[in-house]
């Protein structure tokens, strides 16, 4: 398949992962069994629904990815933000933020001349927005992954030989606890990437980084819009669920380990959207990206609840993703960009936690087939794998077919 790398995740990837799922969730039909709008309620779209409003600010350090580009490696980056925040009852957020950055440090020359530093030092602003999942939500603690996007304008090109008009792309995750009334504490590890979005070549140059944030929210109150049933085909679900899974794949038995480009594992990220009907039928779609080379996909998955009772399920399950391999934004087509298909099957069982969280495991086998498009596409690769996910309900309605 394709050569082991250490572990990357570029924010760019896992941007268009959320933004694809925020608006899956948006257009879908939800049921929450709590009647129908209030007439004094307006509907404004997205927000509307949001049951918290807030202010956040935080304090973020970035280092340099040590083998990402070496000309790069001594410039760190540190920004302070302040953003309003939208949070839907089942999880999603929706943030914009501004920011001020400082970028600083040495540049260091390619060629012969390698050991020559120059001065990279670089202050400026950026507006931009940011989706967040808040995949495990406890009164007093949150536990999430995000992503984001920011418009940069600096003082002066930065990196040296850059532009002063640069995106900030970062992902991530972390924790919020709630210190006390409306406010809470957040931790947050990114990964970042800032470039003019022109190319990854030495004639443009990016800097690539990962650290830590941490930053204060003040809350306030929001009274829900309640939704009433549409009658759709997703309206007739009996629960609705989003799932958030790391999966990974290794090379099968009879796969040639010794070729370099098939022996690398799949390790991936997913997040779906489920809706789970009578007699057990389940149907998802989700995003994930994999590490083993930067790829991102969609797809949906049919699964099979052949047994089911109040705190355990047993499933069967069987999907197909449409991967997308050799861009570095996956959101319109690039020079080189390839296509495969990801065709897999498994067998797992979900257990009830807490109330409407639920935790999932299965294993399956999975193939990657032969790539069209592009000469960045994935070689033909079958593997083995397993997965493990955290599940949170909502909208359940009395199924007399459960004991």
């Amino acid at each position: 398949m394709v050569s082991e790398r250490p572990l990357r995740v570029t924010g760019c990837v896992l941007l268009l992962e959320l933004c694809f799922l925020s608006l899956c969730s948006i257009a879908s039909a939800q049921y929450s069994g709590e009647g129908s709008p209030s007439p004094s309620q307006r509907h404004v779209p997205v927000f509307g629904n949001a049951n918290e409003f807030a202010i956040a600010s935080d304090f973020e350090y970035y280092d340099p990815l040590p083998g990402f580009d070496r000309q790069n490696r001594d410039m760190d980056v540190e920004l302070s933000s302040l953003a309003v925040v939208a949070h839907m009852r089942h999880g999603w957020e929706f943030q914009f933020d501004g920011l001020a950055i400082r970028g600083h440090g040495y540049r260091t020359r390619a060629g012969a001349d390698a050991s020559a530093e120059t001065a990279s030092n670089a202050a400026g602003l950026g507006i931009g927005p940011l989706a967040r999942w808040n995949f495990v939500q406890f009164r007093r603690l949150r536990i999430f992954i995000d992503a984001g996007g920011d418009f940069l304008m600096f003082d002066r090109p930065w990196p040296v030989g850059g532009t002063v008009n640069d995106f900030l792309l970062r992902a991530g995750g972390g924790v919020s606890a709630r210190v006390s009334g409306a406010y809470w504490i957040e931790s947050t590890f990114h990964f970042a990437h800032v470039s003019d979005g022109e190319c990854f070549c030495a004639t443009n140059p990016t800097w690539q980084g990962s650290g830590l944030s941490l930053g204060l929210r003040r809350t306030f109150a929001h009274d829900t819009e309640s939704q009433a049933n549409s009658g759709s085909f997703f309206g007739r679900a009996d629960q609705g669920a989003w799932i958030t899974s790391g999966e990974d794949y290794t090379p099968a038995p009879w796969l040639q380990r010794q070729i370099g480009k098939t022996q690398a594992d799949m390790r991936e990220l997913r997040v779906s959207r489920a809706w789970h009907f009578a007699d057990g039928l389940e149907l998802q779609l989700g995003g994930m990206f994999q590490t083993t080379q930067t790829t991102a996909g969609v797809g949906p998955v049919l699964r099979w609840n052949f047994l089911e009772r109040e705190r355990w399920r047993v499933f069967v399950d069987g999907g197909v993703d449409l991967l997308a391999n050799g861009s570095p934004a996956f959101i319109v087509p690039w020079p080189g960009m390839g296509f495969n298909f990801f065709p897999r099957a498994r067998a797992g069982a979900s257990w009830r936690l807490h109330g409407p969280y639920w935790l999932e495991a299965g294993y399956g086998y999975g193939h990657v087939t032969a790539g069209f498009g592009g000469n960045a596409k994935l070689l033909p690769w079958s593997g083995e794998g397993a997965s493990l996910g955290m599940r949170y309900t909502f909208g359940e309605r009395p199924r007399l077919n459960i004991n």
